[in-house]
């Protein structure tokens, strides 16, 4: 397997991630790394709970309860019980937290769209 790909794959990922960061702060927006990775998560997972976070996300639980009671503060994710078990909740975004994900995904859209132009671009210059 060739070595370089792997590399090349962390680099983008890492660039990514970054250039993400930088949008968000430029516009104003209060939200770190793993709330927007949280957002993503309870968004697209049916009955998402914080052992499931924990485990698809690699983190551990106290971490993980933590982060839940922050965007809980902010009013971007709300907790229902679980009808399966009470010592669980189940977690769903808010209105707010809706919202968030909604600048979140224009802000990651903007930035891909900017890249692959970009790599078109330099990609056609050396051909």
């Amino acid at each position: 397997m060739n070595r370089e790909l792997p590399d090349s794959f962390l680099a983008l990922t890492f660039k990514f991630k970054s250039l993400v960061l930088k949008a968000v702060r430029e516009q104003g927006i209060d939200v770190v790394p793993m709330e927007i990775q949280s957002l993503h998560l309870i968004n697209r997972t049916e009955n998402c709970t914080a052992a499931l976070m924990s485990e698809l996300m690699d983190r551990d639980k106290s971490q993980l309860a933590r982060l839940i009671k922050e965007m809980s503060k902010k009013g971007l994710i709300e907790k229902a019980k679980n009808p399966n078990d009470t010592r669980s909740h189940f977690l769903g975004l808010t209105k707010d937290g809706k919202a968030m994900l909604k600048r979140m995904l224009g802000i990651e859209a903007e930035l891909i769209q900017k890249m692959c132009t970009d790599f078109i671009s330099r990609t056609s210059r050396s051909i």
